[in-house]
């Protein structure tokens, strides 16, 4: 998988270009662990306690702490380094990708809890803009150079894991 990585990562730092490295770096940003996210995620969790119910506002949080805590324990312990021809600094060691595993789990949660809230093609609408997030907030990671191909494929998967977890254990205990 190395060898994919710097394929991956010598192929963009090659066709870089300043105007697609900031969309990337502000798209990035929106999913960074700051105030905005946090925000975001409280603005989220309200409006599916309103739309929904509180029992699906709680798996939305829980998941999203509990994934985060996942990850950073991972990161800990496979102590990954980072890229070195990455456009700005990212702290922390590179696997798997916060960013990748967070937003994974972000949409996922909001594919599931609104699954049967949406008729077909409006459910079919919101699922394809919550898959396409999800890669292009994931691809944003290795076009800047803050991650390694396979580090970003380990935080989706690990992401779509730690949803599934959320949702088996969501429909035993709380339904």
């Amino acid at each position: 998988m190395h060898s994919i990585d710097l394929f991956i990562q010598q192929y963009f730092a090659s066709v870089r270009t300043a105007g697609l490295t900031e969309v990337m770096y502000l798209v990035s940003t929106l999913f960074n662990f700051s105030i905005y996210f946090v925000l975001l995620s409280v603005c989220i969790a309200l409006l599916i306690c309103c739309i929904r119910n509180i029992r699906y506002m709680l798996l939305f949080v829980a998941s999203l702490i509990a994934g985060g805590i996942i990850v950073y324990i991972l990161k800990i312990i496979l102590n990954v380094p980072r890229p070195e021809d990455a456009v700005y600094v990212a702290f922390g060691q590179s696997l798997p990708s916060y960013h990748a595993a967070l937003v994974t789990i972000f949409f996922v949660m909001l594919m599931y809890i609104f699954d049967d809230y949406f008729p077909s093609l409006p459910r079919i609408i919101f699922n394809s803009i919550c898959t396409s997030i999800i890669l292009v907030v994931s691809f944003s990671r290795v076009y800047l150079g803050v991650h390694w191909f396979s580090d970003v494929i380990i935080g989706i998967l690990l992401g779509s894991v730690i949803s599934y977890c959320a949702i088996v254990v969501f429909r035993h205990v709380i339904e």
